[in-house]
């Protein structure tokens, strides 16, 4: 099983974060799989670490991404708005440009949309083009659609699937 890693940026270029340990679950394209308590590096050389499974969706046609949180208590999801993913097979590194505003699905599956406020100050500061707001705004309510229909990564049986893929790859 192949482990990677992935960094995410700023649109004006600047490190955003880095996760440093993550797997591809294999048979399963975009999905990757991060165990618990690996670090995870800010841009200021802060760590913290989930005391849980996260599988980790992607999609190089997507303007987001979704961070699956495998806890004890239920599926919690983090969805991050960002740029399609790239992938650079030569270091083995996804990538992408985090575009500020997430969605947070807690695990009774209330969801909120959040750092709106940090989007209009980035947009101003960063001077994103009209191009990339609309698409944040089109990869929002289609994140907020696909949960509230439990398809694509919210799907619990993809999240069974994938769960099922990883074990059966490690055992």
């Amino acid at each position: 099983m192949k482990q990677v890693w992935m960094q995410s940026y700023k649109h004006d270029g600047r490190d955003h974060r880095k996760w440093v340990k993550l797997y591809e679950v294999p048979g399963e394209p975009g999905v990757l799989w991060i165990d618990p308590d690996t670090p995870v590096v800010e841009a200021d050389g802060s760590d913290w670490s989930s005391p849980f499974p996260v599988i980790y969706w992607v999609h190089p046609e997507k303007w987001y991404n979704v961070a699956i949180l495998c806890k004890e208590s239920g599926t919690g999801y983090y969805c991050n708005i960002a740029s399609p993913v790239e992938y650079d097979s030569e270091h083995h590194l996804y990538r992408f440009i985090d575009y500020d505003v997430d969605l947070i699905v807690n695990v009774d599956g209330v969801y909120e949309v959040v750092d709106e406020e940090e989007l209009t100050e980035h947009a101003h500061a960063m001077k994103y083009p009209q191009e990339i707001l609309h698409k944040i705004a089109e990869a929002t309510a289609e994140l907020v659609a696909l949960f509230e229909a439990q398809e694509g990564p919210f799907d619990p049986e993809a999240r069974k699937r994938w769960t099922q893929a990883w074990i059966d790859a490690t055992t």
